[in-house]
């Protein structure tokens, strides 16, 4: 059994140290609690320091940023060569379609292609803040 006595005191982080645990949890693949154990820390941190350092580098304000996207075709959709007609009518609206987004933070968006801008601008904020 150990005893610890004294006065139990915070560790501090120099700004170094938290960028190089913001790259790795952005980097390794892990999730933010993986990281955070590995650091012994709780992830609670790694999100308030993630905040922290989006709201210094945008003063204040949190603007949603883009990333690049990649179409995919999944296995419901017709080959691209036998959908030759399918912009005949430019009024005519898409059955199906369905919109995946990843975002930096390793989460997935999955939303029907009817949503509106500013819906989908909430979701995006929502995600990169958690």
């Amino acid at each position: 059994m150990e005893i610890l006595t004294g006065v139990e005191r915070r560790r501090g982080w120099s700004e170094e140290q938290k960028r190089a645990i913001l790259l790795e949890v952005a980097t390794s693949g892990l999730g933010v609690s993986a990281v955070a154990r590995q650091h012994d820390i709780l992830p609670q941190q790694i999100y308030a320091w993630r905040r922290a350092f989006r709201l210094a580098a945008t003063g204040d304000q949190v603007t949603p940023s883009f990333l690049p996207v990649t179409i995919v075709p999944t296995s419901e959709e017709p080959p691209r060569s036998d959908r030759s007609g399918e912009c005949e009518k430019a009024g005519r609206a898409i059955r199906g379609g369905k919109v995946e987004i990843r975002c930096k933070g390793g989460r997935v968006l999955k939303f029907d292609h009817s949503l509106d801008a500013a819906t989908l601008r909430a979701l995006i904020r929502v995600a990169e803040e958690a």
